[in-house]
């Protein structure tokens, strides 16, 4: 079910560049994005599915959180970009995406959100979601 269409964003300027070089999702994770524009541009212009997690710097729950969405990290993060941005400094696009409560985690694939997961869940249940994303990535190509 697809719940938000990614394109034509008002608050976010969500410009393609017509000349990129695209990046693997491996190659996009160590890189520091700085701005809600590159942040926007890097979601729309993925060639693999997207795992943002909003949070926090003063949210609890946001770091229990962490250490499960970096174990899922080493797993995929050769089929899966992971994003995490702070609701305090891109203000923006959690207002886009509508984020109420953190942490809360988006999964989206060729610009679409699949699925918004609000709170902290067990490991287990991320990995039911990513292999899920995953396997309707595999089916769209």
């Amino acid at each position: 079910m697809v719940v938000k269409k990614l394109a034509n964003v008002g608050i976010v300027v969500l410009s393609f560049v017509l000349f990129h070089q695209t990046k693997t999702a491996a190659e996009v994770q160590g890189a520091r994005i700085d701005s809600s524009q590159q942040i926007a541009e890097t979601i729309i212009e993925s060639d693999t599915p997207v795992l943002v997690d909003f949070w926090a710097v003063w949210c609890p729950p946001c770091y229990k959180l962490n250490p499960i969405i970096e174990e899922l990290k080493e797993k995929y993060s050769d089929r899966i970009l992971f994003m995490k941005v702070d609701v305090d400094v891109h203000k923006a696009i959690a207002q886009y995406f509508g984020v109420t409560s953190i942490p809360t985690v988006f999964l989206i694939h060729d610009k679409n959100v699949i699925e918004a997961i609000p709170g902290v869940r067990s490991k287990d249940y991320y990995i039911d979601r990513l292999e899920a994303l995953l396997d309707k990535a595999t089916e769209d190509q």
